[in-house]
């Protein structure tokens, strides 16, 4: 049985400084019939994009224990051994030191190293946490085109079932005299053509069945049938009231705004680094040292202390010049910024009236398909009374046959703007999209 990766991908990359635990992905089949939920789970355990971006986030962590080392003492060890011979004797040296150093005071050049390796830390997880997003928003949108164009197949069937229907009817009319061949013909030919509506529905299927495949990380010879979706529609999940506070929770919570937030934080960082590189740097040092000469022996113990300041010239230019190349990147972090903070609200204002178009247009499209199924069956039992003609049968069915499409797409694309708004959203995305609003995350 998978389990939910969602919250074991958040909970390991918290724990990344502490630990580099693998995602356990121990199931080599999801159970048939597969679930949304389990498609989800999937997907996230073995999706590439997502352990490239966990590795990246790894990286960045080490990156930040190498920037924390710089507060610590270094310590070093030297050793050495020389023979030497003259005068027909060999003379031999044997050399010990020991080096302890640290930097007392180097205007604050370290500490913005650290800042800028934890606000790039920072940065990649919330890249993590936005492969998951996007991961789940992927399969999320495979799965219901998957079903769709299962669903539409069927209704492709229907339509399929009724040109013969209406062709038999026009065979029984030709045979006693009161239609013509003409009418059969229409009759053949709609039926051809619902045959092929029917086959462009299945090549439609197959691709479908493979993106979801592509999206698990399965061959498409072992994707499961899926289960049925719920047919019924709920309300809206926000009311037009809440679209302000919306948009804000939406700026707070969406990875994207904080991966450019770190990202900015690290530049700023960086300035103030390259600032604080043409600066003194006072650092305090201590060297114990032993030696044996001669043969035998003699030993010699020594050692030192001192304290030494460096002070930097910038003859070349090139402290001013990273100074400047640090401010230009921090100028484009903070336009990176204000684009993503954007984009990021206008994403959750097309996501939010995206559902409600297609919840409207859902209610429409059942308005339609349940009127022209009336005008069918009523056309069909006029031309077998023999009151109305064929091409009335054939017009109805035809609006039929598209109202029936009409509608199944609506309703998936019902379902996947509710995934694109839980999205846009940012934070915790629901299990399953498909659920009611109490799935979906809180609202301010």
């Amino acid at each position: 049985m998978a389990k939910p990766y969602l919250a074991l991908l958040a909970g390991l990359v918290l724990a990344l400084p502490l630990q580099a635990a693998p995602i356990p992905c121990t199931d080599p089949l999801p159970a048939t019939p597969l679930t949304l939920t389990v498609a989800l789970d999937f997907a996230l355990c073995r999706a590439p994009q997502t352990q490239s971006a966990w590795a990246q986030a790894k990286a960045q962590a080490a990156a930040l224990d190498v920037a924390r080392a710089a507060r610590r003492p270094q310590l070093s060890a030297t050793v050495g051994a020389s023979q030497e011979r003259s005068g027909g004797r060999n003379t031999g040296q044997q050399r010990a030191s020991l080096q302890l150093a640290y930097t007392l005071f180097d205007f604050g050049q370290r500490e913005a190293r650290i800042d800028q390796a934890d606000a790039l830390f920072s940065a990649a997880q919330a890249n993590t946490d936005a492969t998951v997003a996007t991961v789940w928003l992927n399969t999320s949108k495979a799965y219901f085109d998957t079903a769709k164009a299962g669903a539409q197949i069927d209704a492709a069937k229907i339509a399929e079932t009724a040109a013969r229907t209406n062709l038999a009817a026009a065979e029984r009319r030709l045979a006693v005299g009161s239609a013509t061949p003409l009418d059969v013909l229409q009759a053949r030919a709609q039926l051809s053509q619902a045959t092929l509506d029917r086959t462009k529905g299945e090549s439609q299927l197959a691709a479908a069945r493979g993106n979801l495949a592509l999206a698990m990380g399965l061959s498409p010879t072992r994707l499961p049938t899926l289960a049925a979706l719920p047919t019924g529609l709920a309300a809206s999940p926000l009311p037009a009231s809440q679209l302000d506070g919306l948009l804000t929770t939406a700026l707070n919570s969406r990875p994207e705004v904080r991966q450019s937030l770190s990202n900015l934080k690290a530049a700023e960082a960086a300035v103030r680094s390259a600032k604080a590189a043409g600066k003194p740097t006072l650092s305090v040092s201590t060297t114990a040292s032993s030696s044996r000469t001669g043969a035998p022996y003699d030993t010699l113990n020594g050692g030192n202390i001192g304290v030494s300041l460096n002070i930097p010239f910038d003859l070349d230019g090139s402290t001013a010049a990273g100074i400047r190349s640090a401010e230009a990147l921090a100028e484009a972090r903070e336009a990176d910024l204000q684009r993503t903070r954007q984009s990021v609200e206008n994403d959750a204002w097309q996501a939010y009236y995206s559902l409600r178009s297609a919840l409207d247009t859902s209610e429409a499209a059942e308005d339609v398909v349940a009127n022209a199924r009336k005008a069918y069956e009523a056309a069909l039992a006029r031309y077998q009374a023999g009151v109305a003609s064929l091409l009335d049968v054939l017009t109805a069915q035809t609006a039929r046959a598209n109202a029936e499409q009409q509608l199944i797409a609506a309703h998936y694309d019902w379902y996947a703007a509710r995934a694109a708004l839980a999205y846009a959203l940012g934070g915790a995305l629901p299990a399953d999209p498909t659920t009611g609003p109490s799935a979906w995350p809180s609202q301010p």
